[in-house]
């Protein structure tokens, strides 16, 4: 199971969107990040919302596509597809182990 470390932040996030209500963007900040990976659920609606929140916010954001789900597959698949759209307008998404190759070599 996932649990947060101690002394780790634990945001609670009242809308769909990480960012919305919360202090997330200073805390990023605070701490010089400027990239973020991206999880959770649902990948069409709170996932995406985070994602388009990050991206408004000037941060480079990558998607782990089997790090998230949604309650239908058309759903998470047109969420992905939907990000592919001008090049990336919003990010890119990867596979973990995709990710972890790429951090390896």
């Amino acid at each position: 199971e996932l649990a947060p470390e101690p002394g780790e932040p634990v945001l609670d996030k009242p809308g769909n969107g990480a960012f919305h209500a919360t202090d997330l963007d200073q805390m990023l900040r605070a701490q010089g990040i400027k990239h973020l990976l991206i999880t959770g659920v649902t990948t069409d609606v709170c996932v995406h919302s985070t994602l388009r929140e990050a991206n408004d916010r000037g941060y480079d954001c990558l998607v782990l596509e089997d790090g998230c789900g949604a309650g239908d597959q058309a759903l998470h698949d047109a969420a992905l597809a939907m990000m592919d759209n001008e090049g990336g307008i919003f990010g890119a998404h990867a596979s973990v182990q995709a990710l972890t190759e790429s951090w390896s070599s």
